[in-house]
């Protein structure tokens, strides 16, 4: 009889017996697929304590017991886990989850959330950890941190923002490259630069998680509670800290991302506080590529990744040019390019000015020149019939839309799509004039986009920084290279073929390029230098043998491989030389294996600091020293001076000693 009742009461606290009422299958089921399903549920569902566990088991006995007799349950059983159940040793403790996570891209802190104040409100687990999601046993959904966050927020984010209004305190840095679009796209390179967030990323806040009139009727029917006015304080206290009520049951729901492609309307979503809309017609419909005859809709690739026009045509502390000045000057629209593409963009954007005010007059002189003639035409009626003339109008017409489009809409803000506009207005006055004069034979006039003749202007003048050395496009020009022989096209811009520089510059055909010239950080060890706290120490072999000597298979075009260069080793000396060289080469990959994961250890320790809002200035010259050493010897590779590389990587090791150190205490 014991060990039946014993068996009955362990049973009883099985999630199987849990899931013999219907309306609880839901929830088992999605226990079953949770993080949790390894833990039961009176571990979660009771909280700690032999007292608790019992009264907990004898509440349940009562609800077992009443839908016995009754044949009738809860529909929608709503249970609240205690914060106790889940901080217990063993289970989350407050000691575990003191450290930053991230959450979907988000740096989170779950004691910041537990253990201070929200904007007044003190949370639970419940809080986040909630059911929302049907079959999600107590994942976390962003509704809830929407709400908190971005209540009242305004479209942009920043009004009443929890955070203080910066991104970076909750966002770390999207890694890489990504496909926004159908545009690679890297962030880096523009956080590096400073560039707001919301330069690009406009109206990610959607709704303002407002409570509807007559939302506590839905739960409450007390006409005593109705006709009183509570306190945000009081209502969240009741709500929130002492019973689990999930925040998306009486606000609205708030999402907060990046929006859908750019629309008219959302991109004059600031011009028009003070201009109507149609005052910027021309150049809207210009960035956004539509509008144009003759010519296929084509958006600036920065109206398609969401850059509103605010992005360019705002103040820049440097430029001391308002925002809403009834003109911007050239100069403060230039400083706009450098702030987020870098130097050279200024440049950039003069050029198609340039560009731009010279086939503009072209074709005006064109169209004028045209029209001229068509009018002594129809004053003479010699050489052309009606059919002719209206043919020989129209032409003249699209061509004149055009020129006006692109000189209203400023073709700069659409550079290609409007030089194929003038492009194509060019063409048919070619046209026309071949249906005016007897005789007269259209030239058709291509339009040509060169890398250096659009947007690299003045390349050949510049030093561009590629891997370890500083590149002159000048030189390679001048042996009419085109960009395509080294870079990849255009639908993956930018990338460069490295097996090209291989292709010239080893073997005869290298002229004055040395070796040290392109591999620098190998040269740097080799003779040891510009290591930082090491003394130099020059390689045994430096000035006694050449890097071909080693190397002969890459003069003659063949992939080299560690057993070629053993082979030349013993050819100069002896069979054991082998065998040193492979000994120097798993020594030094040694070393940088060894050290690699711990450097990047520190770097994140550092990185998270930053995130925090924290100074690191005490962390940097020190990490800074470390890793140059530390890549000198990776990219150097370490073979080539293993006594030297051995001599840095014990100055790094040094350094993380320290800094390790300095960051334990700071915890």
């Amino acid at each position: 009889m014991i060990l039946a009742s014993w068996g009955l009461w362990s049973y009883s606290e099985t999630p199987s017996f849990c899931g013999l009422c219907h309306n609880m299958e839901i929830y088992v089921n999605s226990w079953k697929t949770s993080s949790h399903r390894n833990v039961a549920c009176t571990k979660c569902h009771y909280e700690p304590g032999f007292g608790n566990h019992l009264r907990a088991k004898l509440r349940d006995i009562q609800l077992g017991l009443a839908y016995i007799i009754t044949g009738r349950g809860i529909k929608k059983p709503h249970h609240e886990v205690s914060d106790v159940s889940c901080l217990r040793e063993g289970c989350h403790a407050k000691a575990d989850i003191r450290e930053n996570m991230i959450f979907k891209n988000v740096a989170f802190n779950h004691s910041r959330h537990l253990e201070e104040l929200r904007r007044g409100k003190r949370l639970r687990c419940n809080t986040c950890h909630d059911q929302i999601v049907q079959g999600a046993h107590l994942k976390v959904t962003e509704v809830d941190c929407f709400i908190c966050h971005f209540y009242n927020a305004g479209p942009q984010g920043k009004d009443q923002c929890l955070s203080c209004w910066e991104c970076g305190s909750c966002h770390i840095q999207p890694k890489g490259d990504i496909l926004v679009r159908g545009s690679s796209f890297n962030h880096k390179r523009y956080i590096d630069r400073g560039v707001d967030c919301l330069d690009c990323h406009m109206g990610i806040n959607k709704g303002d998680g407002h409570v509807p009139e007559n939302k506590c009727r839905e739960c409450h029917k007390e006409h005593e509670l109705l006709n009183v006015t509570f306190t945000s304080e009081f209502l969240h206290r009741r709500h929130v800290t002492e019973r689990k009520i999930e925040c998306y049951r009486c606000h609205t729901a708030i999402k907060h991302e990046v929006g859908e492609p750019p629309t008219v309307t959302r991109l004059m979503s600031s011009c028009n506080r003070c201009h109507i809309e149609e005052i910027h017609l021309g150049p809207r419909e210009m960035y956004m590529g539509i509008g144009g005859i003759g010519v296929a809709d084509d958006p600036n690739k920065m109206f398609v990744l969401g850059v509103d026009c605010t992005s360019c045509h705002k103040s820049r502390e440097e430029s001391k040019v308002a925002l809403y000045t009834t003109r911007y000057t050239e100069k403060a629209l230039a400083n706009s390019c450098v702030s987020c593409h870098g130097d050279g963009y200024d440049e950039m954007l003069f050029n198609w000015k340039d560009l731009l005010i010279s086939a503009e007059n072209d074709v005006n002189r064109r169209i004028f020149d045209v029209q001229r003639k068509l009018y002594e035409t129809i004053r003479t009626q010699t050489t052309i019939d009606d059919q002719g003339i209206r043919r020989a109008q129209n032409l003249i017409n699209e061509a004149r839309h055009n020129f006006s489009f692109v000189n209203l809409g400023k073709g700069v803000h659409n550079i290609e799509y409007a030089m194929r506009l003038l492009n194509y207005a060019r063409n048919n006055t070619e046209k026309a004039n071949a249906l005016i004069e007897e005789g007269y034979r259209s030239i058709e006039h291509q339009t040509d986009f060169t890398c250096t003749g659009l947007c690299h202007v003045g390349l050949e003048k510049r030093l561009v920084r590629f891997n370890e050395i500083y590149f002159h496009h000048g030189n390679h020009m001048r042996m009419e290279l085109q960009c395509l022989d080294c870079h990849s096209p255009r639908e993956n811009h930018g990338n460069t073929h490295l097996t090209n520089c291989a292709g010239c510059h080893h073997g005869a055909g290298a002229g004055e390029v040395t070796c040290g010239d392109c591999h620098l950080n190998v040269k740097r060890l080799f003779f040891g230098k510009t290591g930082i706290g090491v003394e130099e120490l020059p390689s045994l072999k430096a000035d006694v043998v050449e890097c071909i000597d080693c190397h002969r298979s890459v003069a003659e075009g063949i992939k080299e491989s560690l057993a070629s260069i053993k082979a030349y080793c013993i050819q100069c000396h002896d069979e054991s030389y082998g065998d040193i060289a492979e000994r120097w080469k798993s020594t030094a990959d040694a070393l940088v294996k060894n050290t690699e994961p711990r450097l990047e250890k520190v770097r994140e320790e550092i990185q998270k600091l930053e995130r925090m809002g924290k100074h690191t200035f005490a962390f940097t010259k020190s990490f800074g020293d470390a890793d140059y050493n530390f890549t000198l010897v990776k990219r150097g590779k370490g073979a080539h001076n293993l006594e030297y590389a051995e001599e840095l990587i014990e100055s790094v090791t040094m350094r993380l000693k320290e800094l390790e150190d300095t960051l334990a205490k700071g915890r």
